[in-house]
């Protein structure tokens, strides 16, 4: 009798190869599936965190995915022991009234080593002596003519009318013919660095004070030349998503206390800029907004009292 030929043994064998093959394409089908629900999952999170635009900021300049804050670098740099010795002369001199030598030496160093801590002094003292009755470039007596009043005299010296004020301890508007007030007579300019997040106040070519601020998210703030426009005390703000105006004083008003409205001749039509407060301290020396200057309430109180409509800022990378 012949021996049977296991035909079947070695189709079973076979097939169980093919079957533990197709088990196998299954299981990667499986993976790759669950990968790219987990992808589509968390570009979505991304897309809906993105923040809302600002006033007149096309959607466009949005980028989904990327992260949302980019802080400057730090670069750390020790003072010689020399320059820390001179902050300290500096410091001593502010500390006992002596401005005018505090400035002095805080100028020679600013000068020749961007020293932080040298820097925000500089800003403290000319702050200071601005509003005083120190003598310092840029500060005249005006004596007022008849027919004069604050802002004729703040246009005439292209300063504004609290800084007036500020400088002669006026409570109210109200000016005597014949009386005499300090005004100032300086030039100032801003410029705003977007890769250390910084807006310095120039008077003249020199650096009269540093304020960290946030600019736009992933660099798209324009670095163009711009200049103020308007100046808005509490302003209201208008959502871009639908057009609803936000009043002042919502949670949802993203504007801070002040804003300064900034266009550029050379470019009309980028439009929706600005320089304006926060309500999110955090969010300052960071590339945090959509595409505005933002910062903290009480610096830019303090700026938007010192500089003109028609002050030009310089913003660049």
């Amino acid at each position: 009798m012949a021996k049977p030929i296991y035909a079947g043994s070695y189709n079973n064998r076979g097939g169980g190869r093919w079957k533990s093959v197709f088990v196998v394409i299954i299981l990667i089908q499986i993976v790759l599936v669950g990968a790219y629900l987990i992808w589509s999952k968390g570009k979505k999170s991304d897309e809906n965190s993105v923040a809302i635009p600002e006033p007149g900021i096309p959607e466009a300049v949005f980028e989904p995915g990327m992260p949302d804050l980019l802080p400057a670098p730090i670069l750390e740099v020790q003072a010689s022991p020399a320059i820390q010795s001179a902050i300290s002369d500096a410091r001593a001199a502010l500390d006992a009234g002596q401005l005018a030598d505090a400035k002095k030496q805080l100028d020679t160093i600013v000068e020749t080593t961007p020293d932080p801590e040298a820097i925000k002094l500089l800003g403290e003292v000319n702050i200071k002596m601005l509003k005083s009755a120190i003598p310092m470039p840029g500060k005249e007596r005006y004596a007022i003519q008849p027919g004069d009043y604050l802002q004729k005299i703040a246009k005439k010296y292209n300063t504004t009318v609290q800084l007036i004020k500020d400088m002669n301890g006026m409570q109210t508007d109200t000016i005597r013919a014949g009386a005499a007030v300090m005004v100032y007579n300086g030039d100032f300019s801003i410029r705003v660095s977007k890769s250390r997040n910084t807006l310095d106040l120039m008077a003249g070519d020199k650096l009269f004070k540093r304020y960290s601020v946030g600019t736009g998210k992933w660099g798209k703030t324009p670095a163009i030349e711009f200049k103020i426009v308007d100046k808005i005390t509490e302003p209201p703000w208008t959502r871009f998503t639908d057009g609803k105006q936000i009043e002042y004083g919502d949670p949802e008003n993203v504007l801070g206390t002040r804003w300064m409205k900034i266009v550029s001749d050379e470019h009309p039509e980028i439009t929706g800029f600005g320089i304006h407060g926060t309500w999110e301290r955090d969010s300052i020396g960071k590339q945090s907004s959509a595409g505005c200057i933002r910062m903290l309430n009480e610096d830019v109180e303090e700026l938007f009292d010192l500089v003109p409509r028609k002050t030009t800022v310089i913003i660049s990378d």
